[in-house]
């Protein structure tokens, strides 16, 4: 048992100052007043507040970042993740994942998915990922994609499945980290381009015998509605809706294009969103409709999405970029608060994982962010509810607390090597740079 104390901690819905966390067999124990604890470990100067929830992303595209930058999708798809992720090895799988959760921590994130579709035999890329994880000490969910073997794209063979062969591996997978509070294993049929109904229903099938969500990229873009539309004659959401595949357990990432229709669906059917704003930016792709979602009860969380997709693995910036857009594309200052994204970067992101992280209450894991009072972007400090989305630079995260472990102290990563993980990408990354 050990304790942390900060000058202030937000307790869901505001800042209390001069407050302390119990913490034992890594979640917390008790939230309680600094002066209550004496051994408590205290940083001074400093506010907790919940780690940040990823609650989408592709670890390995963070050896990508640049090669993707300025390009329409079809040739950020078919000209560098095709070919590129084609040649990736296990071990380059390892030190991309690394990367990526290196970041993050950094960026205080404390929990983070990997929506993960390089399909090396018995799972070899997946354990890759996951011991850059357990290295790291970021808490990982990871969504184990299945890919159809005859879906209609120009993926690599690596990607592809039978049905059959990814519910096999995926159950095989959950065993190997079954009641480990670090990993969750969860499925991900990666798309309507890339996974039938047929799929879809069996990864929602190993959702349900798990007791976990499932991940499914949906309505991102305007070409897939266009291609969803011409082989099956309806929407993306509509389509699920008819095979009865719009479920609890179901997180649907991105949901650019839906109308208020299928918002109403959604809703329904109790499914959630995962919205992806600098990425969906980054592409081209459009703006989700997030305080549409919010106003029918639609549970949201935020991601970065892919390394190469984005070039940044913050959900503090998904934030601030979240009440942006809101802003700026219903020409209205009050459309999505900066207190709104907080929620969905944090508690929100839990909910939508079905992991008890995200808060700062009894009983969560012990995933905390330390910030900096005295860092400039957060001043003044009398608006610090707003100054953490609106202003907050990275500078201002010291400390990262993971499961009881400190794992960022004062801006460093406690468990790695930055000198080696710097050479290890440089490495990697030379087989493709351009002269």
């Amino acid at each position: 048992m050990w304790a942390v104390a900060g000058d202030s901690m937000w307790d869901g819905e505001r800042f209390v100052s001069e407050r302390a966390l119990v913490v034992e067999g890594g979640r917390i124990a008790a939230a309680t007043g600094a002066g209550d604890v004496s051994n408590a470990v205290r940083w001074e100067g400093h506010a907790l507040v919940p780690g940040t929830v990823n609650a989408h992303g592709h670890a390995f595209q963070n050896l990508f970042k640049g090669l993707a930058d300025d390009r329409a999708f079809s040739s950020w798809r078919d000209d560098v993740l095709y070919p590129f992720s084609e040649g990736l090895t296990e071990e380059d799988l390892y030190w991309g994942a690394l990367f990526a959760f290196a970041e993050a921590l950094l960026a205080g994130v404390t929990t983070t998915v990997d929506f993960f579709y390089l399909h090396d035999p018995e799972n070899a890329g997946a354990e890759a990922v996951i011991r850059a994880a357990r290295d790291i000490g970021i808490r990982l969910v990871f969504a184990r994609a299945f890919y159809d073997e005859d879906a209609p794209t120009r993926a690599p063979a690596r990607y592809r499945e039978k049905a059959a062969d990814a519910a096999a591996r995926f159950d095989a997978l959950a065993a190997a980290h079954a009641g480990d509070p670090m990993v969750s294993i969860q499925p991900a049929p990666h798309s309507l381009h890339a996974a039938s109904p047929e799929t879809i229903a069996a990864a929602l099938a190993r959702a349900r015998d798990h007791g976990v969500p499932c991940h499914l990229h949906l309505a991102e873009a305007a070409y897939e509605v266009e291609q969803v539309e011409e082989r099956y004659g309806t929407t993306p959401v509509r389509l699920l809706h008819r095979h009865g595949l719009l479920d609890p357990r179901l997180v649907a990432v991105h949901v650019v294009w839906a109308d208020d229709e299928e918002l109403d669906l959604l809703a329904a059917a109790g499914t959630a969103v995962v919205h992806c704003p600098a990425a969906n930016a980054f592409l081209g792709d459009g703006i989700a409709r997030v305080p549409e979602m919010l106003a029918r009860g639609i549970r949201v969380a935020l991601g970065p999405d892919g390394g190469c997709a984005n070039n940044r693995q913050s959900v503090f910036d998904e934030m601030r970029q979240a009440t942006l857009m809101a802003k700026a594309r219903l020409l209205d200052g009050a459309a999505l608060t900066a207190p709104q994204a907080f929620d969905l970067g944090t508690r929100r992101g839990g909910e939508v994982l079905g992991l008890e992280v995200g808060s700062l209450r009894p009983g969560c894991f012990a995933d905390v962010v330390a910030l900096d009072l005295e860092d400039l972007s957060l001043q003044p400090r009398a608006h610090l509810e707003r100054n953490v989305v609106s202003s907050m630079q990275q500078t201002a995260i010291k400390h990262v607390v993971v499961g009881g472990e400190v794992v960022v102290e004062e801006g460093r990563l406690t468990r790695i090597d930055r000198g080696e993980l710097v050479a290890r990408i440089d490495e990697i990354a030379r087989r493709w740079s351009r002269p």
